[in-house]
């Protein structure tokens, strides 16, 4: 397994990546049939993440994309010391330590960030797997949005908000 930074050449394989993760989950916002970016947009928001200072993270096996962090920062001044990342793994390749080590990474890139002080995520209330991560990194819980989230059963569930301070 390799984890590196993306870059524009990566598009298609992100993309492929995103619809396998979507169609098989539960935990993300993006439902599959919702997910319809062409290349040439993946690409435009790839190369506008690495010109604007955000960071892109790939988790691979036999260079296949097959996890994802992404890291954009807030621009507006008032609010610039933080923004918000979230986490894309297949399932097939849950609960191997793919998740720790994209933290890792992510986390030793967001301490020597210059002027980040705040690093937050949003998770659903029932992805214990998730949460048990960011617990583990330090992450506390700082809000909550209740029944933010309708399941495709009909049932509702709240969305954690959470942080931790890098500096």
């Amino acid at each position: 397994m390799q984890i590196r930074t993306a870059d524009k050449n990566d598009a298609e394989a992100i993309l492929a990546h995103c619809r396998k993760a979507f169609g098989e989950s539960d935990f993300l916002m993006t439902e599959a049939e919702e997910f319809n970016i062409t290349i040439e947009e993946e690409e435009a928001w790839i190369e506008q993440s690495i010109q604007s200072g955000d960071l892109i993270l790939l988790a691979e096996i036999d260079s296949e994309v097959i996890g994802m962090l992404n890291f954009r920062r807030s621009k507006s001044k008032k609010v610039n010391h933080h923004g918000f990342f979230g986490i894309t793994i297949q399932e097939k390749h849950c609960n191997q330590g793919l998740g720790s080590e994209m933290m890792k990474q992510f986390m030793k890139w967001a301490e020597d960030e210059p002027g980040l002080e705040k690093i937050c995520l949003e998770v659903f209330s029932y992805n214990q797997r998730a949460i048990h991560l960011y617990k583990r990194f330090g992450f506390q819980e700082e809000g909550r949005k209740i029944k933010h989230i309708k399941r495709n059963d009909g049932s509702y569930a709240d969305e954690l908000m959470m942080y931790k301070f890098v500096k």
